[in-house]
């Protein structure tokens, strides 16, 4: 039996309109968004799951940890939680890369940098045996310099 694999972020107003449904996704997509959560939730975060999450979370202020510090800290914590909580896909191959980026504002006096990880995923999808690719880029955090 083919379970549907729901869109994000659902949406109940959709449900609830005379003849409404949910809407869904092909796989692929449900696992992006699976991958997504993954990624941003705090180990921790998640009320009825503790250990569901990114424990790279629980470093955000500690100025201790360096760039190559911080990306193996994510890339293996995002390793094991594809291993306990996306079945889905096998053979996960995981890469995160820390870059700072610098943004100068018109309207502004300030250089203003943030940090962004640029995170790329391949896989096995475990139904099909199709390659499974997901890749994304998140700011971190702003910081500015005058």
């Amino acid at each position: 039996m083919n379970t549907p694999n729901y869109r994000m972020p659902f949406s109940p107003e959709n449900l609830m309109k005379e003849g409404g449904s949910v809407e869904t996704c092909d796989e692929a997509e449900s696992i992006a968004h699976n991958i997504m959560l993954l990624i941003t939730t705090k180990k921790g975060e998640n009320r009825y799951d503790a250990a569901y999450g990114n424990e790279v979370w629980n470093l955000e202020f500690d100025n201790g940890v360096n760039s190559s510090m911080w990306e193996t800290i994510f890339i293996n914590s995002l390793k094991q939680q594809i291993r306990t909580y996306e079945p889905r896909i096998t053979d996960a191959k995981v890469n995160a890369h820390l870059e700072f980026v610098e943004h100068n504002y018109d309207t502004k006096e300030h250089t203003e940098i943030k940090k962004k990880v640029k995170i790329a995923i391949n896989a096995k999808m475990e139904a099909s045996g199709e390659r499974f690719g997901f890749s994304t880029e998140i700011f971190l955090s702003p910081m500015s310099i005058d």
